[in-house]
């Protein structure tokens, strides 16, 4: 959610799901965002959620810098090529800074940047755990508490080895950035130097198009449109058409969509991530998405099997992104 319109979009969310944030997290969430933002520079900050451990919770910050916020402007650097394989290498997604909030309430730290060294450890981690028939384990709350496991090397001699808990905690929080993150059709726009940015102009999907699974994308770099022929590719403009479909993810059937008519949503469930859901209010810049602790807990995707979420995320809306994430079991 953006530090500008906490308040507003906390309200939102609470009335469509259940979740909240609390007293206290309303008080102090707003100035320490501000200040964040102030210090660092960054285009926009937005909170990202809350992750639970056995002594105390992370609460999560984003800092996204770059992002053009005149509408003339992004929709002039819009670029009007056609789509090739070659240009998604050098495409630049919305540049990001992930914190966690200080035990006064009002400083931010930075996380961890998630590069292989650090990756291989919690996966390591998690393989030891899988090993021991483990399904997850909780956070302690203690930043630099070591996790420590033994791995077999191909010679057949143990070592061992150890993950922070800050280390697990940036990969879990890129983890979730990277396999749960849906947005509808023209949230976001590729300009013509290659740079993702959110559309200032979306306004929303009408019902036909909102009950359609191609027109739902995942916010990451891609990793299934470079592999297309070219002959697929042809027809696209590289304006618009520059993420992953939930469509093209395997196994085939992997996302139930339906139509909410109370409440006059569409609604997305994962069936390969159980407990994830994305709604989109249909003709509207307000979407968001949640992942179940419940159903992550059985352990039945590779992703789910290292932890259980719970979260909401409120992705549009006046003035850019927002993000809500909320009460977190993580492995």
């Amino acid at each position: 959610m953006d530090a500008d319109s906490l308040s507003l979009s906390s309200d939102l969310m609470a009335a469509a799901s259940g979740y909240c944030l609390t007293t206290e997290e309303r008080a102090c969430l707003p100035p320490s965002l501000s200040i964040l933002k102030n210090e660092h520079g960054f285009s926009r900050v937005v909170y990202w959620g809350k992750i639970q451990g056995q002594m105390g919770d992370y609460l999560i910050a984003q800092g996204l810098g770059n992002v053009t916020s005149d509408k003339r402007e992004a929709s002039g650097q819009a670029g009007g090529d056609h789509t090739s394989p070659d240009f998604f290498k050098t495409m630049k997604m919305i540049p990001r800074k992930t914190f966690r909030l200080g035990p006064d309430g009002v400083s931010w730290t930075l996380l961890p940047t998630v590069d292989e060294a650090i990756e291989a450890k919690w996966l390591g981690w998690r393989d030891y755990l899988k090993g021991k028939g483990r399904i997850f384990t909780p956070f302690t709350g203690d930043p630099a508490h070591k996790f420590t496991y033994t791995s077999t090397k191909a010679d057949g001699t143990e070592t061992e080895s150890y993950t922070l808990e800050e280390e697990r905690l940036a990969c879990v929080v890129h983890e979730i950035d990277q396999s749960c993150s849906v947005v509808p059709f023209g949230a976001y726009l590729l300009q013509s130097d290659l740079q993702v940015v959110a559309n200032p102009y979306y306004k929303g999907l009408p019902l036909a198009k909102g009950t359609d699974i191609k027109t739902y994308l995942h916010l990451r770099k891609p990793e299934i449109m470079p592999t297309k022929p070219v002959s697929e590719l042809a027809g696209l403009s590289k304006t618009m058409d520059f993420l992953d479909s939930l469509n093209d993810d395997l196994p085939a059937g992997a996302w139930s969509l339906k139509y909410d008519t109370p409440n006059n949503m569409i609604i997305i469930r994962s069936l390969a991530f159980p407990g994830y859901v994305f709604f989109s209010v249909v003709n509207s810049n307000v979407y968001g998405s949640a992942l179940s602790a419940q159903a992550c807990a059985t352990g039945t995707s590779h992703s789910c099997s290292s932890y259980a979420f719970i979260g909401l995320r409120l992705l549009g809306g006046a003035g850019g992104l927002y993000i809500w994430t909320l009460g977190v079991w993580w492995g």
